[in-house]
């Protein structure tokens, strides 16, 4: 029987515990796989749900739905047809260990109850072994007659594992697993990449998303570089319809080696994969600005180049991109939007800044029949607000009118943004 484990709170999933824990559920299963543990079923996944610290902007309000679902668990399933057994238990325990280090990134930051706080890492894996204990008993309670389940075995197992851990026990095991694990992954990472090199599936799917992940390095090391290229990227190879076979989210996974790539980046599911690149921090972090903003962007153009040649993707799109944005760089103007009717056409435009300076977001206004044109700024805002400001846009002969979302989210992330705007033609186009 495999063993899967995962962590969920609100608007998250997935992962296991962080830091030295990071792979103690494999010391779990080779200590059930050693003790001879048998099961009839094959696959056995645990969630641990645990209260939130902090929710992304785009998700602002999922707690309280999320919430609903916690306060129901445990919950159990029983798959005999599939041989697999599903259980999500509550874990506050583990708050601080997932989103502790990251709360102070979010605007929409909630505390947790004092006795979850400060757990040493000997505790928590304690008290991970006596979720499993946990879970165990569940699966005792639910066991039909011909229903394989070890659980002498599976119970005094779990408990001499208990009863071995101190600090030092975690760390020791945490070094050994690190090594073992980091093996296998690089070659199953390794494997799958000629997989796809050999699968040459169609290409249907067009590119929805574009981010830049990073292993090994300070917080921000590639900011606001990565973030501002991500968008431009992104915003473009979208207007070139670029596509891709089964994902549609692409991701530039950026470490200090390619070992530390093939360990670190690897899609969890089929919509979304990984180009890998490298970049030498230790040289980086004395260059220039301009040599550094140099640098990001050649890294991303290794990690789109890099998923180009294993799934065979449109080199010409991807190049064509890739010289338009040289003739600019970051000030490489993008489109949000184009709406016309007969005499007019009005371009929605944007250029992709930082969070801290937001992008200056322009209405290109033509008309038509004598070419006349210009253009004005309207605002400020960031890359992720603006499909929310710009959720409807109508264009007749006298005015412009712009709506913004009426949504919870759209609230949150808009704040006191106007929502309602409207702009005289002629006074654009003689401004």
């Amino acid at each position: 029987m495999e063993l899967y484990l995962a962590m969920q709170t609100a608007g998250k999933y997935g992962g296991g515990p962080k830091g030295d824990l990071r792979h103690f559920s494999h010391l779990i299963q080779a200590s059930l796989n050693n003790a001879g543990f048998k099961s009839s079923f094959t696959e056995f996944w645990l969630t641990l749900s645990y209260p939130p610290m902090f929710v992304l902007p785009g998700v602002v309000g999922i707690e309280i739905d999320y919430k609903g679902h916690y306060d129901k668990l445990p919950n159990l399933r029983l798959n005999r047809k599939y041989k697999k057994i599903d259980i999500a238990l509550k874990a506050p325990e583990f708050s601080e260990n997932q989103d502790k280090t990251e709360q102070d990134k979010y605007e929409h930051r909630f505390d947790i109850e004092d006795r979850y706080k400060n757990i040493p890492d000997d505790e928590l894996a304690k008290i991970l072994v006596y979720k499993y204990l946990e879970a165990g008993q569940l699966i005792k309670s639910k066991l039909n007659t011909g229903d394989i389940f070890d659980f002498h075995i599976y119970e005094n197992t779990l408990a001499a594992l208990r009863a071995q851990i101190t600090p030092e026990f975690v760390i020791s095991t945490a070094a050994m697993l690190n090594d073992e694990i980091k093996g296998k992954t690089i070659k199953q990472t390794v494997d799958a990449r000629e997989q796809r090199k050999l699968a040459n599936k169609p290409k249907d799917k067009l590119i929805r998303d574009l981010r830049v992940y990073d292993y090994g390095f300070p917080k921000k090391a590639f900011y606001p570089y990565a973030y501002q290229y991500s968008e431009i990227f992104l915003n473009l190879l979208r207007r070139k319809k670029l596509m891709c076979p089964t994902y549609h989210h692409l991701y530039i996974g950026i470490a200090n080696n390619t070992d530390d790539c093939l360990e670190h980046f690897f899609a969890y599911d089929t919509w979304q994969e990984f180009g890998l690149a490298t970049i030498n921090y230790t040289d980086y972090r004395y260059k220039t600005e301009p040599q550094k903003e140099q640098i990001v962007f050649e890294a991303m153009i290794s990690g789109l180049n890099d998923l180009a040649n294993i799934d065979k993707l449109d080199l010409s799109v991807i190049n064509d991109t890739i010289e338009e944005i040289k003739l600019k760089g970051l000030d490489t103007e993008l489109e949000f939007s184009v709406v016309e009717n007969k005499k007019y056409k009005l371009v929605i435009s944007y250029l992709s800044k930082s969070m801290e300076e937001k992008c200056p977001i322009y209405l290109n206004l033509i008309e038509k029949i004598s070419g006349k044109a210009n253009r004005i700024q309207i605002g400020r805002a960031d890359n992720s607000q603006i499909y929310f400001w710009f959720q409807k846009v109508a264009l007749n002969n006298d005015v412009i009118k712009i709506k913004s979302s009426t949504s919870i989210a759209a609230d949150v992330s808009l704040k006191d943004m106007p929502r309602n705007m409207e702009f005289k033609i002629q006074d654009i186009l003689n401004g």
